[in-house]
């Protein structure tokens, strides 16, 4: 899960550092879909099991798909889509769930508002 350098890519400065430091990174990037009516706090925490594993950084409401996104980072442990985090912010507390970025509707529900 999150983004890396498709290995596709033409020569770029620094390109054997990246690919030789792959799979070990210490935090990744996500998204998150939070149970939330709202757009979440930016800078909120984000918890396992009580373990703080992560910080939001760009919420957002998607009026298209009436939900609660945003891009956060977290511990790779924390990265596997489906894995649900408690969002702790300073407008208050919710459940969210690790997904795929690009956010995608699959069953294309919301393709007409």
């Amino acid at each position: 899960m999150g983004w890396s350098v498709s290995r596709k890519k033409g020569d770029f400065r620094g390109k054997d550092a990246v690919f030789a430091r792959e799979g070990q990174e210490k935090i990744l990037m996500v998204g998150i879909v939070a149970d939330h009516d709202d757009a979440v706090d930016a800078d909120a925490a984000l918890s396992l099991d009580g373990e703080k594993v992560g910080v939001v950084n760009s919420p957002g409401w998607s009026h298209r798909m009436q939900k609660s996104l945003a891009l956060c980072h977290v511990a790779p442990h924390a990265a596997a889509e489906g894995t649900r985090l408690d969002v702790e912010g300073e407008s208050g507390r919710c459940s969210a769930t690790v997904s795929q970025i690009p956010f995608y509707d699959p069953d294309k529900t919301r393709t007409h508002s």
